[in-house]
């Protein structure tokens, strides 16, 4: 092997390693939380990697301003109260379709949709919007935002921050518009 060809091998190597290096690092970022531990993720546009799957498999990373009021719901299919929770949530997702500045993210923490679209049909749930459904089969994103209890809401404001949080239960015939009104203020629970 000629000189300038193990300068060109060496030269691949070391830019193939700063790659990897590179990614690596992206895939470690997490944005921060609340110093007193329950509260969930506080700024999404702070960088890093919250990525769920979604219906069309292409995926969705959730970081970065939303521009709209942006709810999270976390819930399993595995948790008891999650089924008629949804219920009022999907009655609030109807009352809300003709606002833009409002989107869901529903993150199932099961293994696949086949699991999650088995058991809204067997508890007779029907989506208003199928494609606010996502799932996080490893339950790595839901760690990184910090979602400790099996139903959990958060309401990130349009830059992104957190402007409030719902722990367990939530209410959605009274106590979810409060937390959007919130949320729509630009408020911050810093």
């Amino acid at each position: 092997m000629k000189t300038s060809q193990r300068r060109a091998v060496l030269g691949l190597c070391l830019a193939g390693a700063f790659a990897l290096i590179g990614y690596a690092y992206y895939l470690s970022l997490t944005p921060a939380t609340h110093p007193d531990h329950d509260h969930g993720i506080l700024n999404l546009d702070a960088g890093g990697r919250l990525h769920v799957e979604t219906r069309d498999g292409k995926g969705r990373n959730l970081v970065g301003a939303p521009g709209k009021v942006l709810i999270v719901h976390f819930f399993s299919t595995k948790t008891p109260d999650a089924a008629s929770e949804l219920r009022g949530l999907f009655e609030m997702q109807k009352s809300l379709a003709a606002d833009r500045g409002v989107e869901f993210v529903l993150i199932a923490k099961d293994p696949d949709f086949a699991t999650v679209d088995a058991w809204l049909s067997q508890n007779q749930l029907v989506s208003p919007d199928p494609g606010s459904i996502t799932v996080d089969p490893t339950g790595d994103t839901t760690t990184k935002m910090n979602a400790k209890r099996p139903l959990e809401t958060m309401f990130f404001n349009a830059e992104g921050k957190l402007a409030s949080q719902a722990r367990g239960r939530l209410d959605w015939d009274a106590g979810a518009f409060g937390h959007i009104k919130t949320a729509k203020a630009g408020s911050t629970i810093e």
